[in-house]
């Protein structure tokens, strides 16, 4: 029995289409098909921080203005001349380097203990990638209080109040204002508790740090 012709133009038709379609689907050899973006790196730093043999040191090849904080806007330390040399303990993400100025300094603990200068304002050598990139700084023009011992924070200006928060050594808040009878508002949000609120602490508790801590308005207070 023969197969009738029509049979067979059909089943040609329909090679055709099914070949057709799978080239439709399918890139050409050697065009790349799409691809996902490969995101970046958000880590990395645009600050070349050197990657050598040492301590992390830097040296100053002229007059360089050293701040307290890791900030043009904050209170300047001191100026030095070239040939000044310092050990690099800390550093920022946007380029400033801390160190320890080797003087005496009781009051201050952690990162106030530091004073600064610009990546770009020194010559730095050594292995100064591993040297802690600090997550939290003070802020150039903020008064801080800094406890020596744990201190409570109160919702009112009085002990039998509430306690907000309690500040351990190397925790930091700020102080925006005096009461006329010996409390201190204190905002914990300015500060790197990651806790958020504005309390009260009695002045004899606080360990302070900060050019405009002489200079902060007298506030009222409820409690």
């Amino acid at each position: 029995m023969k197969t009738p012709l029509f049979i067979f133009i059909l089943v040609a038709v329909l090679a055709m289409a099914c070949t057709f379609n799978l080239n439709l689907n399918t890139p050409p050899t050697g065009t790349a098909g799409p691809t996902s973006a490969v995101p970046t790196s958000t880590t990395s730093s645009p600050f070349p921080w050197p990657d050598e043999a040492g301590t992390c040191t830097l040296v100053t090849t002229g007059t360089v203005t050293l701040y307290d904080r890791p900030s043009a806007e904050a209170q300047i330390f001191s100026e030095v001349g070239a040939d000044f040399s310092a050990v690099v303990t800390g550093r920022t993400v946007d380029g400033w380097v801390g160190f320890d100025p080797g003087i005496a300094q009781a009051a201050n603990i952690g990162v106030f203990r530091l004073r600064w200068a610009f990546f770009d304002d020194v010559s730095l050598s050594g292995n100064c990638v591993d040297v802690p990139q600090l997550g939290w700084v003070p802020a150039p023009d903020l008064c801080y209080t800094m406890p020596m011992e744990s201190v409570n924070v109160y919702t009112g200006t009085n002990t039998s109040s509430s306690v907000l928060a309690t500040l351990d050594v190397e925790d930091f808040a700020s102080v925006s204002g005096y009461t006329s009878d010996g409390w201190a508002q204190v905002d914990l949000g300015a500060g790197n508790t990651g806790l958020t609120g504005i309390g009260w602490m009695q002045q004899a508790d606080l360990n302070l740090n900060g050019g405009t801590c002489d200079e902060l308005p007298s506030v009222s207070h409820s409690g």
